[in-house]
């Protein structure tokens, strides 16, 4: 008696990367999906078939995993519901070489077979493999030179006087065949008539308190999806910024450089200069360092609904971070008076409270991860958190006391290296992706605060031979001094493959850093 064939459940994804032509009754999604089909019935005698379920993303690009239908789809795969991924070509599932390999591992991981319709390979083999990779070599190099040729074409426009998009800006509306800038007579006298107040005062800060008495307000317009963005009184931050915009004497700024504009200017060039030197621009000197926080980005005011930012103030060599609420802040606010919370308050707090879900030691990106949106109420200290789950709960965040001895000892003011933290959190996040507990390198980054080039350099760390990487771990505190040893330090090391290599190098750093 022969055995029956098994039965292979046949998921078809489909993508396209732009949203035209979608309208349409028969769209490049469903001819996707019809060849898939097809090459699926011609394998119905070993026991293929498709499941009814869609997983279509239309207007995504492939240069992210960041993709509703991806995400369905690798979510049905987890759930062992899918024996076979069938996609049109290679490229439908990702340009990206690093990606795909990732999503490989976890078709290898869930024992998850991938075709492609119209490319014949096999990734059991060797051969196939190879011949996958190559393929995927040429994806990802025509989406470079498609972004390359895009970038050029863009600059040579902007070199012409072209307008480019974005934001209107007050004084200009965009013209109705849309790609260049028409003039707004009512508001260009507005953006003569603040030139000219701001040609006559002495600070940013004056002459905005004048220009907002005076009734001027910002530009007010509604995007092409209909959402409306109303004026709003000028800020020193948004008045600045229009005193550089170059587009008001007739120019167009591309890569530090002006070119004439096609655009009619609103202002006399000289009187543009003469308004940009008074007021030369406020950042002046060094930048301060971008915070990381563990709720960034997660964390709101429970009473305006506007994201917090994070201050710090030093003492002692110590930075104390806390969160604010710029909104409520400003003056004539009813909220304007109420305390700052404290990050180690807000944070610590919630990392007790989800210790019943999450384990004593869970790390910050496990953590950002259950978590939707956090809101704090500055009055009541009430936190209100939604999980990704859709649970919700609150809780009063208790106030700590801070009163620190005049004498407290020299080793309770050390720090850990940034080195050390930098390390420890490179190893985290090559843990989470080998876990699978994250699926892409995007998802990673906005999970840890990151930008994805900012998260490459960091996890190029986990490459350093193990006792390097133990060493770097457990590297002594600092006091109020700068560190001894830094990331760039390691970047030579980096170019090594050889462990035994590394170590020889790392020492002379590390002699090196201790000598001077």
């Amino acid at each position: 008696m022969s055995e029956p064939t098994p039965v292979v459940r046949c998921a078809i994804y489909t993508r396209k990367s732009t949203e035209e032509g979608l309208e349409q009754d028969f769209n490049t999604l469903q001819a996707q999906r019809e060849a898939a089909e097809a090459y699926i019935l011609s394998q119905k005698q070993s026991g293929w078939y498709a499941l009814p379920q869609t997983f279509d993303d239309g207007g995504f690009s492939g240069a992210n995993l960041d993709r509703p239908a991806l995400s369905k789809l690798l979510r049905a795969m987890e759930a062992r519901e899918i024996d076979c991924v069938i996609v049109y070509k290679v490229d439908r599932l990702s340009r990206s070489l690093l990606d795909f390999a990732r999503l490989l591992s976890l078709f290898e991981k869930h024992d998850v077979s991938f075709v492609s319709v119209t490319q014949d390979f096999n990734t059991t083999s060797s051969i196939g493999r190879l011949t996958l990779n190559i393929l995927l070599s040429f994806a990802q190099f025509e989406r470079e030179i498609i972004g390359e040729r895009t970038r050029d074409k863009m600059s040579a426009a902007r070199r012409k006087g072209k307008w480019m998009g974005g934001s209107p800006v007050l004084g200009y509306d965009i013209a109705l065949s849309g790609g260049s800038l028409v003039v707004n007579r009512a508001e260009a006298e507005q953006v003569r008539k603040i030139f000219a107040i701001c040609a006559t005062s002495e600070t940013i800060a004056e002459a905005a308190r004048q220009i907002n008495h005076c009734g001027i307000k910002t530009k007010d317009w509604t995007s092409r999806a209909g959402k409306h963005h109303p004026g709003i009184a000028f800020q020193k931050s948004t008045l600045d910024l229009l005193l550089r915009n170059p587009l008001y004497k007739g120019q167009i700024s591309h890569k530090g450089m002006e070119y004439p504009g096609e655009q009619e200017a609103i202002v006399e060039p000289q009187l543009w200069t003469r308004v940009n030197q008074r007021h030369p621009t406020g950042r002046k000197g060094k930048r301060h360092r971008k915070v990381q926080t563990l709720l960034a980005g997660l964390l709101h005011c429970a009473g305006c609904g506007a994201e917090l930012s994070v201050r710090y103030t030093s003492k002692g060599g110590i930075r104390y971070l806390y969160f604010v609420c710029h909104p409520c802040q400003k003056r004539n606010h009813p909220n304007r008076t109420v305390k700052p919370v404290a990050c180690t308050d807000l944070e610590g707090s919630l990392v007790r409270e989800l210790e019943p879900m999450l384990g004593e030691r869970s790390s910050s990106i496990e953590i950002r991860q259950v978590l939707e949106r956090l809101s704090y109420d500055f009055v009541t200290r009430q936190a209100s958190v939604l999980l990704r789950d859709g649970s919700r709960f609150a809780y009063i965040v208790p106030v700590t006391k801070r009163r620190v001895s005049r004498k407290a000892s020299q080793e309770k003011l050390r720090r850990v290296p940034a080195l050390s933290r930098t390390m420890a959190l490179a190893i985290t996040c090559q843990r989470l992706m080998e876990e699978g507990t994250v699926t892409s390198y995007e998802e990673l980054a906005r999970l840890s605060g990151l930008t994805r080039g900012r998260l490459s350099q960091i996890l190029l760390l986990a490459n350093l031979a193990p006792e390097i990487q133990e060493q770097l771990l457990f590297l002594p505190k600092v006091g109020n001094g700068p560190d001894r040893i830094f990331e760039k330090d390691l970047r030579p090391i980096l170019q090594v493959a050889e462990w035994h290599e590394q170590a020889k190098l790392f020492r002379s750093v590390w002699v090196r850093s201790h000598s001077e």
